[in-house]
């Protein structure tokens, strides 16, 4: 494998009041850069004079435009499609770096498919271990993604609500459904970590943290209008083991073989 430089990645960059925090960020741009698949990345911070650290804006492969407020994933997709058509793009939260050992040149073929990466992740701590979160596992990381890959322009309505606030994960999700497009969830083949040890986040504890932080339209609640939920692809195999682990009654899983059948054949009378 010989990766190819061709990702072009969307973040938001901002520097963290909490050292430690902060330097979690630093981290995750610092390795997003020195990754071999990432052509460029495209910082959109939220006002001119924002604070980017010398190491980052001195980088051949570093780009910044001042967006001027919290990113959404209108702000994103407004910017891909105006600067990036063609391309193939990854929209991430800041604290996520993706796994130089993935296979990336796959994405790219995925997403001519009108198919985008919707991926969740695995955890990363200061020792370089990795693992992946309980509470997560339990629903097959189907209500937790960090990093949308697509290829541009991408258009979805409805989606103008910031990225990282609770529920816009599979908010963003169902946009992309009802606008056409298939979000696929393939932690294994393509791998993100997500670096935040400093928080001690999990999925058990995240409403906690973002109400203790207080940032600004964290309980919007864009999932509330809509929302698809996307379980790791290799997790969930079979519709008969889905119903069990939700343990759903025989009348509705009557209802869900009825549906299967109604998509995937049509009676023709003679």
């Amino acid at each position: 494998m010989n990766p190819e430089p061709f990702l072009h990645l969307i973040v938001q960059y901002w520097p963290d009041a909490r050292p430690q925090r902060a330097a979690e960020f630093d981290e995750c741009l610092r390795r997003n850069l020195a990754n071999p698949w990432i052509e460029r990345v495209h910082n959109l911070t939220e006002s001119a004079d924002a604070k980017v650290p010398q190491e980052f804006r001195a980088h051949p492969k570093y780009t910044e435009a001042a967006l001027g407020r919290a990113m959404r994933y209108s702000d994103a997709l407004a910017y891909a499609n105006a600067r990036l058509p063609g391309k193939v793009v990854a929209l991430s939260n800041l604290d996520i770096f993706l796994d130089p050992a993935s296979d990336w040149s796959r994405a790219r073929e995925l997403t001519r498919r009108r198919i985008v990466l919707s991926l969740s992740r695995t955890e990363f701590d200061i020792d370089g271990t990795t693992f992946k979160d309980p509470a997560f596992v339990a629903l097959a990381f189907a209500n937790t993604q960090d990093l949308w890959c697509f290829l541009s322009p991408l258009t979805v309505p409805n989606c103008d609500f910031d990225i990282g606030i609770i529920g816009c994960d599979n908010a963003f999700n169902h946009r992309l459904k009802i606008a056409g497009y298939f979000p696929i969830n393939m932690p294994s083949a393509f791998q993100i970590f997500h670096y935040d040890r400093f928080r001690r986040k999990n999925g058990a504890n995240q409403m906690d943290v973002h109400r203790n932080e207080g940032r600004p339209g964290w309980d919007r609640h864009p999932e509330r209008q809509g929302q698809y939920l996307t379980p790791d692809f290799d997790m969930i195999k079979s519709v008969d083991q889905l119903i069990t682990l939700l343990k759903v009654d025989d009348l509705n899983r009557y209802v869900i073989i009825c549906e299967v059948l109604n998509r995937f054949m049509q009676i023709e009378n003679l």
